[in-house]
């Protein structure tokens, strides 16, 4: 199979998948999610869907039957393992997918504790996607003291939801103030 794969189910590999077809793009599209969840967005993970006023099938960016009547496969729960440039494959695990074009969509990865300072402990989250922050919820129903680290909108969210649930919240950021990588000095000190 050739075509163009995009690596990355999120939000950026959805739009292009169908940025592609709106394009008159007849290929093949292969869209390649290691989770095992369509395309959803992650905005309100940390806030609305962390606080349970937003049901999973609200996430969703599109009906899982737009990208079958679109012609795009989606391949949930796969993991790519190796990518060959040189002889434009993919590698999924023992399977291999040929590609005339590849892109790739992935996104960010938190940075997590190392697990010699607790990065393992139990009720040590981070925040990436649905399953970190429904892993989280049960720890935030059930009231006490929570501890978060990074200033960055995810981090303000989390304590703003956290604070909402009549949780104690600290939070600590490694910078001289939060949002300093995107926001002026000002916007920093009202959000403070």
């Amino acid at each position: 199979m050739s075509g163009i794969v995009i690596i990355g189910a999120g939000q950026a590999g959805s739009s292009l998948a169908i940025k592609l077809r709106s394009l008159d793009y007849t290929g093949a599209i292969t869209l390649i999610g290691e989770e095992p969840y369509a395309p959803y967005q992650r905005p309100p993970l940390s806030k609305t869907y962390l606080l349970g006023e937003m049901a999973l099938e609200r996430l969703y960016l599109r009906p899982e039957e737009l990208y079958r009547d679109q012609n795009i496969e989606l391949r949930l729960g796969t993991q790519v393992t190796a990518i060959d440039p040189v002889a434009q494959v993919i590698s999924l695990g023992a399977e291999t997918l040929s590609y005339d074009q590849l892109a790739l969509t992935t996104g960010s990865t938190p940075r997590l504790l190392p697990e010699a300072i607790g990065g393992r402990l139990k009720n040590v989250f981070a925040v990436r996607g649905l399953a970190d922050v429904d892993a989280m919820r049960p720890a935030f129903e059930r009231g006490g003291h929570v501890l978060i680290i990074g200033g960055g909108y995810i981090g303000l969210e989390a304590a703003a939801v956290a604070a909402k649930r009549g949780l104690k919240v600290t939070l600590v950021e490694m910078a001289d103030r939060i949002l300093q990588r995107v926001a002026c000095a000002e916007t920093s000190d009202y959000f403070r």
